[in-house]
């Protein structure tokens, strides 16, 4: 299986005069939900799409509720699921920690951090390089992710 790719012109967010280069980005060429997910894993197992899709939306529920708990999810051979915290643009840091407070905490993001096991299945893939007519016509590119890798700060 081949990954494809396009072209993609990004802008220097140190030079916001510079020409733009361009670099190769992943072609998203649409987005596959939960029923055709679904459909395809019944191929291989012993149960129906639907009760699949009945799974899929248990985990929905279920992986935020454990993680606002507190807990760190790990999905065997995908991966953990755990919250971060967004610190209000004021909050330096402190020098004692019982100065810092719910107050600090301008709110939360899920992190994800895949399982080796992932990894090594995504591990030195063929690449091909598609028209950029091809890709998905809803795919846009925020000025933020032009000169960021996309899974930056996702790690531990």
């Amino acid at each position: 299986m081949a990954v494809p790719f396009v072209s993609r012109k990004r802008l220097n967010p140190q030079d916001v005069d510079a020409e733009g280069k361009f670099y190769p980005a992943p072609a998203y060429i649409a987005e596959i939900g939960v029923n055709q997910l679904a459909e395809d894993i019944s191929q291989s197992t012993t149960l129906t799409a639907t009760e699949i899709i009945g799974v899929i939306q248990s985990l929905l529920t279920t992986v935020p509720k454990y993680m606002l708990l507190g807990y760190k999810v790990r999905l065997d051979n995908f991966g953990i699921f755990k919250l971060g915290f967004k610190n209000k643009a004021d909050c330096k840091g402190y020098d004692k920690a019982n100065l810092v407070t719910a107050n600090d905490i301008d709110g939360l993001r899920v992190m994800y951090t895949p399982d080796s096991m992932l990894k090594a299945k995504l591990n030195k893939p063929e690449y091909v390089k598609l028209d950029a007519r091809f890709i998905d016509k809803d795919e846009t590119e925020t000025p933020a992710e032009s000169g960021t890798d996309s899974d930056a700060g996702n790690g531990d």
